[in-house]
Parts: structure tokens; sequence; C-alpha cells
């Protein structure tokens, strides 16, 4: 008497299972760290108000030279800080400048006094008024 041929279904192998388990979970976790990137990239910005830090030049013990732009929606009104820092990042000198309503965008260069020798100077806390 001839035994009955069994035919068995391909399954998938367990090693081929898990493969694919870590690509799911590799691609989950890339969405997800690539999701918490662009949050932290935008912590503590305001929507619609761009402020960049062009350059800045230390002139002396006593003065920083910075060139920035700050660009916002023509209809608000807008108050940045620019200040200056030293090697341990303690503000050394500040200035406020403010974009009035009608005006889109503004760059300028500021000299600003500091207590001490600044290492570095930046245009940043850009708020609408």
């Amino acid at each position: 008497m001839a035994q009955p041929h069994e035919q068995t279904t391909p399954a998938a192998t367990p090693a081929r299972r898990g493969r694919l388990g870590l690509v799911i979970i590799g691609l989950v976790a890339a969405v997800c760290a690539g999701g918490w990137a662009v949050i932290m990239g935008n912590v503590g910005q305001q929507p619609g108000i761009a402020q960049q830090t062009i350059t800045y030049s230390v002139l002396s013990d006593s003065a920083v030279r910075i060139t920035y732009s700050v660009s916002k929606s023509r209809d608000d009104e807008v108050r940045c800080v620019v200040d200056a820092f030293d090697t341990d990042f303690a503000i050394v000198g500040e200035q406020e400048i403010t974009l009035p309503r009608g005006q889109k965008s503004l760059t300028r260069t500021d000299t600003l006094q500091t207590s001490k020798r600044a290492t570095g100077a930046r245009v940043q806390t850009c708020r609408k008024v």
C-alpha cells in the first residue's frame, strides 16, 4: 500500500519572519525619529517669524558688530533681542529691535556695546507684540 503524498504549503521560515519584523520596527523607529527631529527643531519658534544671524565681528573688548535679518508677516509688529555672549555663553551686551507693521523684512547691522569681550553675537527671541 502506497503512502499518500503529503503536500505542504510553503510557510515563511522563522528567520524570514524575524527579519521582516525587524525591518518593520526599524521603519517605525525611523519615522518616529524624523518626526521628533522636526518637532525639536521648531520648539520655541513663532510661526511666521524667521530670524537669522548673517555675520558678526568682535571689534574690541567692549563692542561687537552684528548683521542679521528678520522676516515676518506684513500685518505683525515684532520685537527681537540681539545679544552678544562670552565664552561661557553669558550675555555681555543686548539690544531690542522692533519691526513695525507694514514692514515685511529687515536686514541691518548694529554695533552692540559689551561689558567685556564677546566671542559671538546672535539675533534671537523674536515675538509678536
